[in-house]
């Protein structure tokens, strides 16, 4: 079984900035936890223990929540990664740390935990290959990530950074991988880019192709993205469907209703008359004023004045 994980959380969520002024990407909160939190639970869950994390200049909060948050029987490292420049130059940042399989993980994808449970263990049953691949099938969706195009056996023939025309172009390659540290050779050939600086990863990938190397594939059944500020909405609603009954950790007025799933943290305040859920999570520190109604919203530790109705949004500032 792998036992490394390289998560990658130094990313610049760029279109996520209104959200992410006062806090990087990896620490918004999905119902309670940071988005660094619940992507790195499910390879504990899967029994590894050894994590190396890349964070960049403003990534402080996210080793020290980790460090005094997280499991205690984890091997835990950080690398700095000072320009961020995809997962290419990350992994150079942490060659030191490499010494055997390892998975590397970006703190945009969620995946189901079994499906992570099948990566730790693909070398076991796959011991040839070098590398292997996390796709999603989305027609219904353009997505962004890398297009694969597969041969007969599902091993991947072809890796674009960009969608093409080929066959399969619903077939999304996840910025998640496993890989032998044999990546490392190829990293090293690989041009940079002259206009970004970056040096791309899938270029990598079909380096080792085209080297007769075997790269392999595992369809995921589905994947939470953490791209734009709907997603966060999206993330908390889907794993708030799970709920049997609200997680409430606030005192409520006996006026307030909930209409199930909702998670309320500790530290949050609501009003008289106030109507909850469904599908509405507030964090700590967030304040809702009396008789306002709330459905399908996420509410970061903002004030949402009395009588305000909000639907389908995330709320980050002040809602007067």
């Amino acid at each position: 079984m792998i036992e490394h994980v390289i998560v990658m959380a130094a990313s610049p969520g760029r279109k996520m900035e209104a959200l992410t002024r006062t806090r990087p990407k990896a620490m918004l909160p999905i119902l309670g936890k940071p988005i660094v939190a619940w992507v790195m639970d499910s390879y504990y869950k899967a029994g590894i223990r050894r994590f190396t994390v890349v964070v960049g200049e403003r990534e402080g909060d996210v080793a020290g929540w980790l460090t005094s948050n997280w499991y205690s029987d984890v091997k835990l490292s950080f690398a700095l990664q000072g320009h961020q420049r995809g997962t290419a130059s990350a992994l150079f940042a942490t060659r030191a740390f490499i010494d055997g399989p390892f998975i590397a993980a970006s703190v945009d994808v969620i995946l189901p935990d079994e499906q992570i449970a099948r990566l730790a263990g693909y070398f076991d049953s796959h011991p040839s290959d070098i590398a292997a691949l996390n796709l999603f099938y989305a027609p219904d969706q353009v997505m962004e990530g890398a297009a694969v195009l597969l041969g007969p056996r599902g091993d991947v023939l072809y890796i674009s950074e960009q969608p093409t025309g080929a066959h399969q172009d619903y077939m999304t390659a996840l910025p998640v991988y496993a890989f032998t540290p044999k990546v490392l050779s190829y990293l090293d050939n690989v041009p940079v880019v002259e206009q970004s600086g970056k040096r791309v990863l899938t270029a990598a990938i079909q380096m080792i192709i085209d080297d007769r190397g075997i790269v392999g594939a595992l369809e995921a059944g589905w994947c939470i993205r953490l791209d734009a500020p709907d997603d966060l909405l999206t993330a908390n609603t889907l794993l708030m469907a799970n709920y049997e009954e609200p997680i409430v950790q606030s005192r409520l007025p006996d006026t307030v209703k909930i209409a199930s799933p909702v998670h309320i943290d500790a530290g949050v305040k609501v009003g008289n008359g106030v109507k909850l859920g469904p599908n509405v999570y507030l964090e700590s520190g967030s304040v809702i004023g009396s008789n306002a109604v709330l459905r399908d919203v996420v509410v970061l530790g903002a004030e949402v004045d009395a009588g305000q109705k909000l639907e389908r949004q995330v709320v980050s500032e002040d809602v007067s």
